[in-house]
């Protein structure tokens, strides 16, 4: 998946750069530019939002993560492991790999809700609303409301009881995805530079 870079981080699934060298490789000719390896832990990260965040919905993304709302948590969560998501519950359902079965932690779980966004060509009844990160064991970290907050929920809570409730799932991340902090002396934009990078400072040295 390519990936665009966010808050000086950059998510890059370093097989898909097909670079004509091993994977250490490529990462030592990173470190050697300036680019430091960082570790996030996404599920630890959206645990902490339980305790320290506040829900308000149409919460502004810059406010996260003391304040957000259902996509706007996914935004910033992502945002600190080096992908960039759209605001909008529907446009982050556009990216990444869909996952039809077999969730796996990290996967994005979407459902309807209270306010649903189509797209014109769907009927309003298919419409996406809530947003959630899927933990594993049938477990979803989701900002809920008002009330609740930020909640770890079974999977069929997360749902509820509307039948038909389940939107679809997408994968942003893979067990191969790396994180980067990117040097102030390199412009990223998108995870494919890394790739006309490394090439380019092959060929000049």
């Amino acid at each position: 998946m390519l990936h665009r870079a966010v808050g000086g981080r950059i998510a890059v699934d370093v097989p898909e750069l097909a670079l004509p060298f091993p994977e250490n490789v490529v990462v030592e000719k990173l470190l050697a530019l300036g680019f430091e390896r960082l570790e996030v832990d996404l599920i630890e990260l959206a645990r902490l939002c339980i305790e320290h965040s506040t829900y308000r919905r149409g919460a502004r993304p810059q406010e996260a993560p003391e304040t957000v709302d259902c996509s706007s948590l996914v935004k910033w969560l992502f945002g600190e492991y080096g992908v960039w998501l759209p605001r909008r519950t529907i446009q982050q359902r556009e990216l990444g790999h869909e996952v039809s079965e077999c969730f796996a932690a990290g996967d994005v779980v979407f459902c309807s809700g209270r306010q649903n966004w189509f797209y014109e060509h769907e009927h309003p009844a298919s419409g996406t609303g809530h947003v959630g990160i899927y933990l594993g064991n049938r477990r979803v970290i989701h900002a809920a409301s008002t009330k609740r907050g930020v909640v770890e929920d079974s999977l069929e809570d997360f749902l509820g009881t509307e039948p038909g409730a389940f939107r679809g799932a997408r994968r942003y991340i893979r067990p191969e995805t790396r994180i980067f902090k990117i040097p102030k002396h390199i412009d990223v934009e998108t995870s494919d530079d890394l790739r006309w990078i490394i090439l380019s400072r092959c060929a000049s040295s």
